[in-house]
């Protein structure tokens, strides 16, 4: 799996993007972009309902298997997505390197309260979002092991771009009478604002056999 590519925050993006969008509705003939306004609320509603998610965190800081268990808090900013959560870890073992020295250090099962903020580009010409999550470094007041668990894996996981393709959704069904005819939303333009995420998507209407 390339570094640049971890299915956590692609499973996160597409997620909800598959369960709102499974129920809008093309627009008419004479429309050329739908546009669907998502509340902070109705966001966080929808991801948490398809938690848990995998984080699969390839790299040499840490072993085990690692899930974003719960959606504590979410708030959508004017250029960020705002993230509060718990994250479950079984079987962690943090690799790391003491007086020269390769060291395992075995963790067991721990959960960790994450906050996190993700920045998004959209690229109108790849119609690819791209998804920076940003860590806050750990305070000289927090607690000590805490701190020592939860570093290196948001350092290997924050401050990097990832592409989140959204080439995956399926048309759905639109019925007109007895005809069930196939429609595809290809993503045209992705912002947040305050208290709301902005979804541009232009209709492709198929013929239907």
């Amino acid at each position: 799996m390339k570094s640049t590519r971890i299915r956590f925050f692609h499973s996160l993006l597409l997620t909800f993007f598959l369960v709102f969008l499974s129920g809008g509705k093309p627009a008419d003939a004479g429309t050329q972009v739908v546009t669907i306004t998502m509340p902070a609320e109705i966001l966080r509603q929808t991801i948490s309902d398809a938690l848990p998610l995998p984080i699969e965190t390839q790299n040499h800081y840490m072993e085990g298997s690692i899930v974003f268990e719960s959606l504590e808090k979410l708030q959508i900013n004017e250029k960020s997505i705002f993230l509060q959560g718990v994250v479950l870890g079984q079987d962690i073992v943090m690799n790391t390197k003491i007086a020269g020295q390769n060291i395992k250090m075995e963790l067991g099962n721990v959960k960790l309260p994450v906050t996190c903020e993700l920045f998004l580009r959209f690229d109108k010409q790849q119609k690819i979002l791209f998804v920076t999550p940003v860590f806050p470094k750990a305070g000289e007041n927090d607690n000590v092991d805490s701190s020592g668990i939860l570093q290196p894996l948001l350092s290997s996981l924050g401050g990097k771009e990832y592409p989140v393709s959204l080439d995956s959704m399926e048309p759905f069904l639109f019925k007109v009478g007895t005809r069930n005819i196939p429609v595809r939303l290809l993503p045209d333009d992705i912002q947040t604002m305050k208290g709301t995420m902005v979804i541009k998507m232009v209709p492709r209407v198929y013929k239907s056999h």
